[in-house]
């Protein structure tokens, strides 16, 4: 019944089933919104929303939003075009799920992670993956086993090395090689 804006921290977005399987649909970073496409569409929310590190979020009650969205006609722009990117890679995300191997998800996944660590002047190819071996498996629509697996087939052709959560590429040009082409994991 409003809008959820993160300042700072992250957020991961889950979906369950009847069964009870989760799948991240997405992980979001400060700044940003949540809840925007159900409050916009008056529905309720379908995901949970879950801390991921300490988060700081604020509430905009509707009457706020709308009376600031009226006095700011740019935001009819920003916001329209924050939808075309955001269908964008839902559908580059769908795509890659549909036709992309676990590895190659996997790949491109790892070099997303190596890319942010390096824009936090962290040593150049090493990082630590902010998601547990299950959240990855949700995040790219697969099994915690899988994920292992993969990682340990990338280990045996000397691409990247793994302690724990510490990553280091050892290869970038063929772990890129690896990885699939879709946006919505690189």
């Amino acid at each position: 019944l409003g809008l959820h804006f993160i300042t700072s921290g992250r957020v991961k977005l889950v979906k369950e089933d009847r069964a009870g399987r989760c799948q991240i649909v997405r992980i979001v970073h400060g700044p940003d919104l949540l809840g925007d496409r159900a409050f916009f569409a008056e529905k309720p929310y379908a995901c949970t929303g879950e801390v991921m590190e300490e988060s700081a979020i604020s509430f905009l009650q509707p009457s706020h939003f709308w009376e600031f969205f009226g006095r700011n006609p740019d935001m009819h722009r920003l916001l329209a075009q924050r939808y075309a990117v955001e269908l964008g890679r839902a559908e580059d995300y769908m795509h890659c799920l549909s036709v992309c191997t676990i590895n190659t998800r996997m790949a491109a996944r790892l070099l997303k992670s190596s890319r942010q660590s390096s824009r936090e002047r962290a040593p150049k190819g090493e990082f630590v993956l902010t998601e547990s071996r299950t959240e990855l498996a949700q995040v790219l629509g697969t099994t915690p086993e899988a994920v292992s697996r993969s990682l340990a087939i990338l280990c045996t052709k000397n691409v990247i090395a793994v302690s724990g959560r510490r990553v280091r590429v050892l290869n970038e040009d063929r772990l890129r090689l690896s990885s699939c082409l879709h946006d919505s994991l690189n």
